[in-house]
């Protein structure tokens, strides 16, 4: 009887050594869980400021000065809009693109400007519709209100992007939404 009051205790200690460990890494797991969510979060604002410093910029008679076609190749609004926008890109180094989509009657998501280089094998011209467009996008279109959305896929990469939309404060209309993408690995090495 002896005996087995020490393998017995040994037993009670090795099973609560056990249930002490488990509960030190599942409040590990929910800790690094939690700050994980709280800095995307934090990101997330932090890329929706930074957008809508962009989008103070751009003035709603810019954007209606455009047709969203290949006809404003040669505009100097589109032209200046271009610049504007690849100034504001190269300012901050985590951005890879910054643009203004639009919405046709049909529901068409499509580009009225973007900050790569005429030519670019990444720009998105003029009039260009996005077929990739998200879900998230057209929510924003619907709803009028920015969000920070991703990582999306579409043809060039994957991205976390700030969608702000620009509105006509007279008439309350939806002129156009300005996006920013950052590459979404680089986002969640950050």
């Amino acid at each position: 009887m002896n005996d087995k009051q020490p393998i017995e205790r040994n037993k009670r200690n090795w099973t609560w050594g056990v249930v002490l460990m488990i509960a030190i890494l599942a409040t590990g797991i929910a800790i690094t869980w939690w700050i994980t969510q709280w800095t995307d979060r934090q990101m997330r604002m932090d890329l929706l400021q930074q957008a809508r410093l962009v989008q103070q910029s751009v003035t709603i008679m810019q954007i209606q000065a455009l047709t969203g076609t290949e006809t404003d190749l040669s505009s100097p609004v589109y032209l200046k809009l271009k610049t504007q926008l690849a100034n504001a890109r190269h300012a901050n180094r985590k951005c890879r693109f910054i643009y203004l989509m639009g919405r046709r009657a049909d529901g068409a998501v499509f580009f009225f400007a973007d900050s790569e280089p005429i030519g670019s094998k990444y720009e998105s011209p003029a009039g260009q519709v996005y077929e990739e467009v998200s879900e998230g996008y057209i929510k924003v279109f619907q709803t009028k209100i920015e969000a920070a959305e991703g990582p999306v896929t579409d043809r060039w990469g994957k991205w976390v992007s700030a969608l702000v939309p620009l509105i006509d404060p007279l008439t309350g209309e939806l002129i156009a939404v300005l996006g920013m993408d950052i590459d979404a690995g680089t986002w969640t090495w950050n």
